[in-house]
């Protein structure tokens, strides 16, 4: 008698718990990872513009990505961010990542010291996806 009680309990909670676990697994995984630079206190975004020369004398200012001003943290470098971006990049192949910058056709990165932090500049050559890129950069914020 008290075995089929424990029976019924363990039944009952497997059955509760199972479907919450798949649920949660299945989320997850349409979501994707989530993007690397939220591993980090992202200070600002900003658009990251490039003048190109259209005449003699004559040039446009053209959104080509964001800058995105990381703060510095003990132990990180410019190089060993730069690193983790780069494993980021080649992880994305595997599985995406839903508004991350870098899961972006043709975006490039560079990350350079900038004070007490680091500016990561993500771009990109084509204009619709410039702005993508400052969309999702933006997403970093909040």
């Amino acid at each position: 008698m008290l075995y089929r009680k424990m029976f019924a309990v363990l039944a009952l909670a497997g059955a509760i718990f199972v479907p919450t676990t798949s649920f949660a697994a299945a989320e997850n995984s349409a979501n994707g990872p989530p993007c690397i630079l939220r591993e980090y206190h992202v200070a600002s975004v900003t658009p990251y513009r490039h003048d190109r020369v259209v005449g003699q004398g004559q040039s446009v200012s053209e959104l080509i990505g964001a800058s995105v001003y990381v703060q510095a943290e003990p132990g990180l470098t410019a190089e060993w961010l730069r690193a983790r971006l780069d494993r980021h990049i080649a992880e994305m192949r595997k599985a995406p990542m839903r508004d991350c910058s870098f899961d972006l056709e043709g975006v490039s990165v560079t990350v350079d010291s900038a004070g007490p932090g680091f500016s990561v500049k993500l771009f990109t050559d084509d204009s619709k996806n410039a702005e993508e890129v400052l969309r999702r950069a933006r997403l970093l914020l909040g």
